[in-house]
């Protein structure tokens, strides 16, 4: 076959180039998430017939990645670099990509085997100490790039060096570098440039911090601990009690979680008082919601991304007719274009930790243009983008609502921001502390230096559940019980398929307690990531003909019905919402003593809790579920007396009162006394 003519090649050169151009300016116009997902399609369309070249699927991959798809990246990248096995730039992002899977080890491995450290080539040494600083691998990056610094004169080396300590908010740091060869810069060129900036910002943060402190310090968290602190003289004025105030529900997702639930519950009753005029939820409560929103970081999934069920809740608050608002499709309004204070405030704004920027450039604007009295922020890491937004938007009440242990224990979940802006928030008026169980609120006062005075305790508001079910329910436990008709009790738990609920550990109790009692039988309701790796287990153990898995349901109060006692082996709790559910229906418990475990029954009584909470003990465990199952047996006013001490500690009428006096300024802001000595009382009940 001939080739074709010259005039086509040229042609087919000059399409090629011009898809490349295209490609990269849409990578480049690509930096959000929303507009990435909007441009993916039509960057597909031109990528269609040049899929053999490696730039365009370079930069298809780009896109995609900047798109939020992950499931398979990794592969891709690796694919094109067997391809381009010397493009560094190539090694870099698929580097990266591990990184962003967490597959530290396979990162390092590839930047050795691309970039060995045994080379004496000291650009390819360069070279390595910046793709280590690009994997985050910063105390080797940082290692190999003193080193350097101190072998040759090469001021690139140096720039280079100050602009990546600069980037990660180092900024004394990079000074330090770079100082030694500020007079040998050219003026006007970026380095010098660079060094200029450098010490002007110096400069700048020595007005609010010492050079001893400082150093080492990330800048950015400096500015987020003064922006704060620029609002610790604020005045509130006092809200009228015979008047209606506005409420902000914040939070990340609306995921099945039990945050998430208790945050859509909230709104919902919230909502419901506000359109019943005559509702109260205490006599001693005249204040009234007038006006109930959700805001959201994210409910929506990238197209392509595997389904996280952020959305979980939406349905519920739609069926309510409140207002959900999805803060990743806001628009980002830079501080430049906000009504900001001129001075030292605009200047710190302007260095931000992302996630604090994040709040402040998408979130503050929307609570400034539909302000509210009080914006109330759910978990950590809405605290973290969440509450100097609402600071510039003027918002007198700012709750922060801990639902769990502190991230200081949870070591999975722990930000260097987070001390610095928690201290700096205590400082700051109209800032209320809160969390939904007494064991939480310790710990994050004991964390944070904070008296335990400043925290006030907001119990889950926990309805009844309805015991009717769906004829798929009915069906799957007509079969269940059919295949398990010799059973003496059931033994059940509710809880998400993930690690922190530690369903292995649950499958192993069951195999262990069927040992002693093998005509017993069990029920996990929900689903989660672990599931197929559980159902393995089960499988292994031998427990799978006992078991029922429902998956996630509607009607859990209908499951709770068909159990004898129910079991939670959580490593982390805040207030565990299932265990109430099931003493509301007068199911006793057994848990792990996670988080505020137990506050929501009687040791004894209407459950048992468990010795350790790291390293449980399942003969315990099994002794202890038996004891609770025997205690139901001989006690027919167990399950009553668990119905009223629920229904008294954790109604939705005393969430309601508690809530709305955490609303008032007035109480708020000069009460700060927790309400332990109420609670305990409550507890003995």
């Amino acid at each position: 076959m001939n080739p074709p003519p010259i005039s086509e090649q040229v042609d087919v050169t000059f399409d090629l180039q011009q898809v490349q151009a295209q490609l990269a300016e849409i990578v480049a116009a690509s930096g959000r998430v929303q507009v990435a997902q909007e441009n993916l399609t039509r960057a597909k369309g031109l990528a269609e017939a040049h899929m053999r070249d490696s730039k365009v699927r370079f930069l298809l991959l780009r896109l995609q990645e900047l798109a939020g798809l992950n499931e398979g990246m990794a592969e891709r990248w690796a694919t094109l670099l067997e391809e381009c096995p010397d493009d560094l730039q190539i090694v870099r992002y698929c580097a990266t990509r591990l990184v962003k899977e967490r597959r530290i080890e396979e990162a390092l491995s590839l930047v050795d085997r691309h970039l060995p450290e045994s080379r004496i080539d000291s650009d390819r040494l360069f070279a390595r100490a910046k793709l280590l600083g690009d994997i985050r691998a910063h105390e080797q990056s940082d290692a190999l790039f003193r080193r350097l610094i101190s072998q040759h004169t090469d001021r690139n080396m140096r720039a280079e060096f100050a602009k990546r300590l600069r980037k990660r908010g180092l900024l004394a740091d990079a000074f330090e570098v770079i100082a030694p060869v500020v007079r040998h810069l050219a003026p006007g060129s970026k380095a010098a440039e660079l060094a200029e900036g450098l010490a002007n910002d110096y400069a700048f943060y020595q007005r609010f911090e010492s050079e001893e402190a400082l150093a080492g310090k990330d800048v950015r968290i400096v500015s987020m601990k003064h922006a704060i602190l620029h609002f610790r003289n604020r005045r509130i004025a006092e809200h009228a009690l015979d008047k209606s105030v506005s409420v902000a529900l914040v939070t990340g997702s609306l995921g099945p979680g039990g945050a998430e639930r208790q945050l859509t519950r909230l709104a919902g009753e919230l909502t419901r008082m506000a359109k019943s005029p005559g509702r109260r939820p205490s006599a001693d409560i005249p204040l009234r919601p007038k006006k109930v929103e959700v805001l959201v970081k994210q409910h929506t999934e990238p197209e392509g991304s595997p389904r996280k069920q952020d959305d979980f809740f939406l349905p519920v608050l739609i069926k309510a007719h409140i207002p959900v608002t999805e803060i990743n499709r806001l628009p980002a309004v830079s501080v430049s274009h906000q009504t900001v204070p001129e001075g030292n405030l605009a200047r710190l704004l302007e260095q931000l930790p992302p996630p604090v920027h994040y709040g402040v450039t998408r979130l503050a604007p929307v609570l400034r243009a539909n302000p509210f009295d009080v914006v109330s922020l759910w978990q950590d890491g809405t605290c973290l983008f969440g509450a100097l937004a609402a600071l510039l938007a003027g918002t007198p009440t700012i709750h922060l609502v801990f639902r769990g242990l502190p991230p200081n224990i949870r070591k999975d979940r722990f930000r260097a921001e987070y001390p610095e802006l928690y201290q700096a928030l205590a400082q700051v008026p109209g800032v209320v502390f809160v969390s939904n169980s007494r064991k939480a609120a310790q710990a994050y006062s004991e964390w944070l230096d904070i008296p335990i005075e400043r925290f006030h305790i907001l119990y889950n508001g926990v309805p009844e559940l309805p015991t009717d079910a769906s004829d798929a329910d009915k069906e799957m436990w007509k079969a269940f019980h059919a295949s398990t008709d010799d059973a003496t009790e059931t033994i059940g738990g509710v809880f998400r398929l993930e690690p922190d609920k530690r369903p292995q550990l649950w499958i192993k109790l069951a195999a262990l307690y069927l040992k002693e009692h093998p005509r017993a039988r069990f029920v996990i309701v929900g689903d989660g990531r672990l599931r197929e790796n559980i159902e393995a287990l089960a499988q292994e153990l031998r427990v799978n003909d006992r078991l029922l898995l429902v998956g996630l349901s509607s009607h859990v109060g209908y499951w709770y019905s068909r159990m004898d006692a129910s079991v939670l082996l959580s490593r982390y709790e805040g207030l565990p919402n299932v265990l109430i559910e099931a003493q509301l229906l007068g199911v006793p418990v057994i848990s792990t003593p996670a988080g505020g475990a137990g506050e929501c029954f009687v040791e004894n009584e209407t459950g048992h809790l468990l010795s350790d909470v790291v390293h449980p003990d399942l003969h315990e465990a099994c002794e202890k579920v038996s004891s609770m199952v025997n205690k139901v047996r001989s006690n027919e006013n167990l399950g009553t007396h668990s119905r009223r001490r629920a229904q008294k500690l954790f109604s939705l009428e005393a969430m309601l009162a508690k809530f709305l006096c955490l609303c008032m300024p007035a109480m708020s802001g000069n009460d700060d006394r927790i309400d332990l000595a109420p609670a305990m009382g409550l507890m003995r009940a």
